[in-house]
């Protein structure tokens, strides 16, 4: 039995987050459900939290200059001007008291100092202009940078097996890298180019005040230590916080979902279940709360903490100074900008180490995504990378058993049959007893637990699964309604020719779905959807002509359709057989339907019961044989002719 566990914290690693039932990290597997890759929950890595910090904003650099390096190098420019200009600032200023302070002659003084106040007011413009210019920067390289990392998640969600997605450790990590890619990087960003404005400007400070009082400045440094420590131990305990609470947020957003949705506001209504999905999203997000004030208790104790102590340091550091004064080592003017400089160092310090503690939460936010960005390339080298054959004369299912991961027995077992080129075969069956999981393993969207299917004497388990299926055109009953037009509804069945419209309206008539879109509003370029303006929505059974459609437009060899006409009347189904088998002609069908009225134009027809398959034969054998096939047959018959089966 293979355990999950989260490694245990080493020297000065934060403390665990408690949050009753909502820690995922600690999970035994059921039997049979092995590990997989997309179980995997990378542990933030150990090292001392400066060090860890340098290789966090490193991590974030590289990752703002591929995406925006001239954004970065202007960003960068704007500061070094703004730190530089401090620096003089404050040096003018203190020139401006020398010449301002008494004993100087006012009438004369006032003179003297417009040499200094001209460039000062200058440089006062300059720092506040800089200031704007880097907002608007920071709001630039965010959103390019969000850009790129949504992308990456996108392209690694559209790329991960299906194994990925019945498993629930893949749905938090993924839950935790599109919220993270979609509103971390920007926080990150903001970080960043905060921090390194602090830097620049504290530096700028930290060099006036070393020219008027060299003992002062290093002082000043000490009171941003404590502040410092708790800051990152803080921004730990929150990203523990937020993975712990993934899978109840996951189920919390799943609910608001459905009570804002289009999918489920028809049976909410129907059957008033809107008071009890609100009580439950509200009990989850009681829960979240209650752990975050416990939280935000803890955060708000150790800052404290960390808050009296830099007041102690900085009131030590002022308390120098006046001795300073008092011996008469510093000048009055001097020992005025010497206190003004020693706080703005303390506030530029301070927030200093407030953007390096957002930079280090943000950039363990993003972990979350770098790490599930890694589950691409890993993906990868797992799949076999055989070529795939572009099509077969005979196509074998030999010995084949799946179990679904965290399921305890097989959904198939023992399956075996075989099909010539050309044919069209049924699969039947009451429901659950493994016709879809038997279709998926001949689309290649699962792997066998054991067993082989072969094109010929090709296992298609060495084959590279995505090459595989552009020899697959597979629809199935839980077909995809997309929110588009409806000839990409019908070319996304082969989206290199999406745009071959002669293709898409003669797949639209083989499927019988012409006559109602040629007379939507736009014809073909009706969003079939009302979410959009100028949209429209269609009958279930309409909608199932344009899957079938996406079948007939795909130019694929071997063609699989689970009920693709079960809300079809019969004379519409009948035709719909008689399209397939003219659009098809040459092609190898399997199509799973619960109408016996349809599979008796079949070739050959396979019976599964309980994950077997029992049965197989044409209509006319099975029927002598008088078996399952038979009786299930005989029964839905008597429905149409009105005698008792029995």
């Amino acid at each position: 039995m293979t355990t999950r566990t989260r490694s245990a914290p080493g020297p000065g690693d934060r403390d665990p987050v408690e949050v009753t039932g909502a820690d995922d990290e600690d999970v035994e597997e059921a039997p049979g459900e092995g590990f997989s890759v997309y179980d995997h929950i990378r542990a933030p890595a150990d090292g001392r939290t400066a060090r860890r910090l340098v290789a966090l904003m490193l991590e974030a650099i590289r990752l703002v200059w591929r995406v925006a390096r001239r954004e970065l190098v202007l960003a960068t420019a704007i500061q070094v001007v703004a730190a530089i200009a401090l620096t003089v600032q404050l040096l003018l200023v203190r020139d401006v008291l020398n010449v301002l302070v008494p004993g100087h002659g006012h009438t004369a003084s006032l003179g003297a100092s417009l040499p200094y106040l001209i460039p000062l007011v200058a440089t006062t413009a300059l720092v506040a202009f800089a200031t704007t210019a880097q907002t608007e920067q920071t709001l630039l390289i965010g959103e390019l940078v969000g850009r790129r990392a949504c992308a990456d998640v996108a392209a690694v969600s559209a790329a991960v097996d299906l194994e990925a997605f019945e498993r629930p450790a893949f749905h938090d990590r993924l839950e935790r890298a599109h919220f993270n890619a979609a509103n971390r990087n920007m926080a990150a960003v903001n970080s960043l180019l905060g921090l390194l404005g602090a830097m620049l400007s504290a530096a700028g400070v930290f060099v006036a005040l070393v020219a008027i009082q060299p003992l002062v400045a290093p002082l000043t440094l000490l009171a941003i230590v404590p502040a410092w420590i708790i800051s990152m131990h803080n921004s730990g305990r929150l990203h523990d916080f937020q993975t712990a609470m993934t899978p109840l947020d996951r189920e919390r957003r799943y609910l608001l979902s459905a009570l804002s949705g289009l999918e489920f506001a028809k049976e909410i209504r129907a059957f008033d279940i809107g008071p009890l999905l609100r009580r439950r999203h509200d009990e989850l997000y009681t829960r979240r709360v209650t752990a975050l004030r416990r939280l935000i208790a803890s955060r708000l104790r150790r800052s404290f903490v960390a808050d009296m102590l830099g007041a102690v340091i900085t009131g030590g550091t002022l308390i120098t100074l006046v001795w300073l004064i008092d011996r008469g080592n510093v000048s009055v003017a001097s020992a005025g900008t010497a206190v003004f400089a020693v706080i703005f160092l303390v506030q530029r310090l301070r927030a200093m180490v407030g953007f390096a503690g957002r930079l280090y939460e943000a950039s363990l936010f993003l972990e979350d995504v770098s790490g599930f960005i890694e589950l691409k390339p890993q993906a990868e080298a797992a799949r076999p990378q055989g070529s795939a054959p572009a099509g077969f004369e005979r196509l074998v299912v030999d010995d084949l058993s799946f179990t679904y991961p965290g399921a305890r027995q097989p959904s198939i077992r023992n399956v075996s049959f075989e099909i010539d080129r050309g044919e069209v075969v049924a699969l039947v069956g009451e429901n659950g007893c493994g016709k879809t999981t038997v279709a998926k393993q001949l689309a290649a969207l699962h792997t066998p637990t054991s067993g082989r299917i072969l094109w010929d004497t090709t296992d298609i388990a060495t084959c590279n699964p995505y090459e595989l299926r552009r020899a697959i055109a597979v629809i199935f009953q839980d077909f995809v309604r997309w929110a588009m037009p409806a000839r990409d509804n019908i070319g996304i069945g082969d989206a290199d020719a999406i745009d071959d419209i002669e293709r898409v309206l003669l797949a639209a008539r083989d499927a019988h779905a012409h006559q109602f879109l040629s007379k939507l509003p736009q014809g073909y370029e009706t969003v079939l959807s009302r979410m959009f303006s100028g949209g429209r929505d269609l009958s279930i059974g309409q909608w199932q002509r344009v899957a079938l459609a996406r079948a007939f437009f795909r130019d694929a060899p071997f063609v699989i359709m689970d009920e693709p006409t079960a809300a079809l009347d019969p004379l519409a189904e009948y035709r719909i057989f008689e399209s397939i088998r003219h659009a098809f002609s040459g092609r190898t069908v399997l199509f799973i339907s619960h109408r016996f009225s349809s599979v008796r134009l079949a070739d050959r027809i396979f019976v599964m019961h309980a994950g077997e398959l029992i049965e197989q034969g044409t209509h006319e054998e099975l029927m002598a044989a008088d078996g399952r096939y038979a009786r299930m047959f005989t029964l839905q018959a008597s429905a149409y002719l009105g005698y008792d089966p029995a």
